[in-house]
């Protein structure tokens, strides 16, 4: 059971813990500035629903950077149609430009940091810990 919770709480982390400057800055919108126009909606089917985004190009406000093929985190079906624009922010997530106004994505990649903590360290207390004395 130590070995599972311990590969869990490895893969955890490494899955999580290079994301953390990411969130962080999709949370406050840290990054250039510019619009998002949508040129094609993206479904994927999980589990027995279906989750919708749209994909088009960023150009920053400054003209130094264009994204194409993006995806605006957090639109759904009915929030763009074809050509239209919105602004929207480059935090540095491949393959995806956020709100200016900021993100809660940042909520999950927490939680799972501090699941993989708390994996890790009852791993730790159970082996590196010494057992509890006999006293007498």
């Amino acid at each position: 059971m130590s070995l599972l919770l311990l590969l869990a709480g490895v893969l955890l982390f490494w899955m999580t813990v290079p994301n953390l400057g990411t969130a962080a800055r999709a949370a406050t919108a840290d990054g250039p500035r510019g619009t998002f126009t949508a040129a094609r909606l993206v479904c994927a089917g999980h589990s027995g629903h279906t989750t919708c985004e749209w994909a088009g190009t960023f150009r920053s406000d400054d003209g130094t950077v264009e994204l194409v093929g993006v995806k605006l985190y957090g639109s759904g079906r009915d929030t763009f149609e074809a050509g239209r624009t919105a602004p929207a922010v480059d935090v540095g997530n491949a393959g995806r430009v956020y709100d200016p106004t900021g993100s809660r994505a940042w909520i999950i990649t927490v939680v799972l940091v501090v699941l993989a903590y708390v994996l890790l360290v009852a791993v730790a207390r159970r082996h590196l810990m010494p057992p509890p004395s006999s006293g007498g």
